[in-house]
């Protein structure tokens, strides 16, 4: 085992990095050896930098994030493997996972039916709790159901859970809609055009909002009921690593990194990363 590299990228070399990394040679080259002679297997990891405080770049320029840091723990604990993250756009993971050349990606990815059929996950490590956040002056705090927004405009970013829940909501509403901008606006662009009053609200999480709203009075975050979620819409509120099906011994991996996991809830190490990067317990009750 090799302590994962950190990431050290500027966001302005981001993209550059994910160019020049297309040609990189296939994910999860099983002939790899640790320094004492023993066969490892190395993982490449995936992530696009948000949301906040899942993965994002920190003040010294380097890549970390509640999701980043469970990942390399866990690298520590698993000699058999050796992590090597590698940067990418949202857009980008999906395709990397059915290519192969993602073997793992670490991006607050919510576990569906949909996407159970095409990948492996792990254990969840972390449930989240869902809400729009608004402008304070509307005196709202809670919502018990999508149709309190109708008629009222956000972003959807394509193929994030958000956006299918707001989607599968307009199908099932044809006639009180919420108007769905789609775009690629990262979260903290779509916090100011909030801010600014482009946009009614934005559909996020607690986590993400405690991460972007930098503490702004004139925004607030207001929850909506998980049971309407689920119930309505099939959301699953945990999150998980992905794993790419083509990745070698991928039943292993996924069994060796939830035995981690099970570990690090087990030690307590789960629920302080939580609190570091969330100030809350947020791990998986159950």
């Amino acid at each position: 085992m090799a302590r994962a590299p950190r990431f050290s990228l500027a966001l302005g070399t981001a993209a550059a990095l994910i160019v020049g990394l297309s040609a990189c040679a296939p994910a999860a080259d099983p002939a790899a050896e640790s320094t004492d002679g023993a066969a490892v297997q190395t993982l490449v990891v995936a992530t696009a930098g948000e949301p906040r405080p899942y993965t994002y770049i920190g003040d010294d320029g380097e890549f970390t994030g509640y999701d980043i840091e469970i990942v390399r723990t866990i690298d520590e604990m698993l000699p058999q493997y050796e992590v090597k993250f590698e940067a990418t756009d949202f857009q980008g993971i999906f395709p990397g996972l059915d290519s192969g050349r993602y073997n793992i990606v670490a991006n607050n990815l919510s576990v569906t039916e949909e996407r159970k059929q095409k990948y492996d996950f792990s254990d969840p490590y972390i449930t989240a709790q869902f809400g729009a956040v608004v402008k304070t002056d509307t005196g709202k705090t809670e919502f018990a159901s999508l149709e309190e927004l109708a008629g009222q405009t956000t972003y959807g970013q394509p193929g994030l859970n958000f956006t299918k829940v707001l989607e599968s909501y307009n199908e099932q509403h044809p006639d009180k809609q919420v108007n769905i901008q789609y775009t690629e606006l990262d979260l903290q662009s779509q916090f100011n055009n909030l801010i600014a009053g482009q946009v009614d609200f934005i559909f996020v999480e607690r986590v993400a909002y405690q991460g972007y709203s930098k503490g702004d009075p004139s925004i607030t975050f207001a929850a909506l009921p998980g049971e309407y979620l689920v119930e309505n819409f099939g959301t699953n509120l945990n999150s998980a690593l992905a794993f790419s099906k083509q990745t070698p011994n991928v039943d292993q991996v996924v069994a060796d990194f939830n035995a981690a996991l099970a570990e690090l809830k087990a030690n307590g190490k789960l629920k302080e990363l939580s609190e570091e990067f969330f100030g809350a317990d947020m791990t998986p009750k159950e």
